[in-house]
């Protein structure tokens, strides 16, 4: 189970490994004045802010990271809410609790993204942040969701963790938003195994959150900033390893994407004929980095007995995907019980709640929605059924031949 970046590992990568390792420079610090230190992580993030459209980046250890650096570099914390998807991974959610705020889940459309209308009727005065989070690649509403944050004075945040490579309207997802958050885990575009990026234009915003990923410094930490630091911060850095990996898979990614949308669209064609069945909406067809290929099925009962046939699942059985099977959200399981956001009487008179069943829309989009893999395989999703990005013209027919003869079954 991976992401293509993973299924394409090779000789490139090891290789800048190894020259990492013998080097002797494995944190993101190194002298300027060796050629030895390859500053693989600097160079990455000024890749990736390029790739991007956007002036900064900071690396981090995890996705999940970038997104709690993004929601405490904007001053979100106790009192304050953001607005969540139902249908995103749990990070999503758990960077909101941890940064001390409350997560508002909303209902999505049949982009599996955040509904921009339900989104503009839960703001509240609480409100300070909008969590747009670009499903299985797929780019959210971002015009309907910047013109609603603009509106109310409050922040765009964007999810990219699962779109890195994504654009809309032209521009790479993570550049609409005050801030992005990208994952380079191993069912990612590009993977280290692990890591994630924050990017952003806003300079101030940037200096923060490079101190919080690196105990308090500025940036590079270039020389004397005692009585100069901006703020404490953790340590969430990525190291030279992880960013020598990437720099090998940054290499790959134009091919990566081109051969994902090819694959989608040459499956996509041998089944659209298919009657009564949908594909999920596309904000920006253009722009979806084609890792998934949605299925939207008449009936939940429907789309349950293809997927099983299959061997796949439908997305309502996504044990991380979906709020209703987050129990942990549900319940409010926290490391600490006590305190902000579920314990604290200065930010809400009685603790927020959370149920099955809250988000309707959600439930019967995802009840009758089923995921083939063009690039990640991830059993969680059902995705494990479908296609990888070595696969050929061959597979791609006895995929779509295998699909006909389930829904053949479920209609008969």
């Amino acid at each position: 189970m991976s992401g293509p970046g993973k299924q394409l590992i090779g000789e490139e990568e090891i290789a800048r490994f190894v020259a990492v390792l013998r080097s002797g420079y494995l944190s993101r610090y190194g002298p300027d004045d060796d050629p030895a230190f390859a500053a693989n992580v600097r160079t990455l993030e000024d890749r990736v802010a390029a790739w991007t459209g956007v002036g900064h980046a900071v690396a981090t250890n995890a996705g999940t990271s970038a997104i709690w650096i993004a929601l405490s570099a904007l001053d979100i914390g106790p009192g304050d809410e953001v607005i969540v998807p139902g249908f995103t991974y749990v990070a999503s959610i758990s960077a909101v609790i941890y940064a001390r705020a409350v997560p508002v889940l909303a209902e999505v459309d049949e982009s599996l993204n955040l509904d921009p209308r339900d989104v503009e009727a839960r703001i509240t005065e609480r409100t300070r942040a909008i969590l747009a989070v670009h499903m299985l690649g797929n780019p959210a509403r971002l015009a309907e969701l910047r013109e609603i944050a603009d509106r109310h004075g409050i922040a765009l945040v964007e999810d990219c963790a699962q779109a890195f490579g994504a654009t809309y309207r032209g521009q790479g997802v993570g550049s609409f938003g005050a801030a992005g958050a990208i994952s380079f885990n191993e069912y990612k575009t590009i993977t280290c195994g692990d890591g994630g990026m924050l990017v952003t234009d806003d300079e101030d915003l940037y200096r923060r959150a490079f101190a919080l990923h690196d105990q308090g410094h500025l940036p590079f930490r270039r020389g004397t900033e005692i009585g100069n630091r901006p703020l404490l911060g953790m340590n969430f850095r990525m190291t030279e390893l992880s960013a020598a990996v990437l720099q090998a898979q940054m290499d790959r990614l134009p091919a990566i994407l081109a051969t994902l949308r090819s694959n989608r669209d040459a499956l996509r064609d041998r089944i659209a004929d298919l009657p009564g069945i949908r594909f999920r909406d596309h904000p920006d067809p253009d722009g979806d980095i084609a890792t998934h290929l949605v299925v939207l099925f008449p009936t939940a009962a429907q789309a349950r007995s293809v997927s099983s046939a299959l061997g796949s699942r439908v997305l309502a059985d996504s044990g991380w995907h979906i709020y209703s099977q987050m129990e942990h959200v549900l319940s409010r399981r926290t490391a600490v019980p006590r305190g902000c956001p579920f314990d604290c009487p200065c930010t809400h008179p009685g603790a927020p709640g959370y149920r099955p069943g809250m988000l309707p829309r959600t439930d019967d989009i995802v009840g009758r929605a089923m995921t083939i893999g063009i690039g990640v395989s991830d059993r969680n999703l059902g995705s494990s059924w479908g296609l990888t990005i070595r696969s050929d013209a061959a597979t791609i027919d006895r995929r779509a031949a295998e699909l006909r003869q389930a829904w053949d079954a479920s209609a008969g």
